[in-house]
């Protein structure tokens, strides 16, 4: 009787780490979603609520054309969101990523639109003929000046 409750058990054990080890690698979903980048704070405002003030600028999310927010993971491809205020609030297709049973946006790419026409988002320096994906406050080449550019994606 021992041994077989010792078996049990160890099938058990082993039945459960095989469960987390399989579960631990969390599901994905690749997504493209149309919409514009806000500040969370004025999303929560809309429901009585408020961001700490220090942990206000920190937080953007999408808010689709049909009303859906999904809170954006500040890494590489969501600090063009953070570093340019003037690509708030406007237009936008994000190709992203959502994890499991969240609605966490990972960026991928992002694209403005503008009468349906999609356009490549990219900032520019004349000086130097570099481009950026992000904002610099300066060419970390020149030290001139960068600008935002705007091209169609052509088909």
């Amino acid at each position: 009787m021992k041994l077989a409750n010792v078996t049990i058990a160890v099938l058990a054990v082993l039945s459960a780490l095989i469960t987390q080890a399989t579960s631990a690698e969390p599901e994905t979903k690749t997504v493209q979603l149309e919409g514009k980048v806000v500040p969370m704070a004025a999303i929560l405002e809309k429901f009585g609520s408020r961001l700490d003030p220090e942990a206000a600028p920190h937080w953007l999310a999408l808010v689709t054309n049909d009303g859906k927010t999904y809170p954006l993971i500040k890494d590489d491809g969501a600090r063009l969101f953070f570093s340019d205020p003037r690509l708030q609030n406007r237009a936008m297709r994000i190709s992203g990523r959502l994890f499991q049973d969240t609605h966490l946006l990972q960026v991928l790419s992002v694209n403005s639109v503008k009468n349906g026409q999609m356009y490549e988002i990219y900032y520019w320096c004349d000086i130097c003929s570099i481009r950026r994906n992000e904002l610099l406050k300066k060419c970390d080449c020149c030290g001139g000046p960068m600008e935002l550019r705007e091209e169609p994606v052509k088909k």
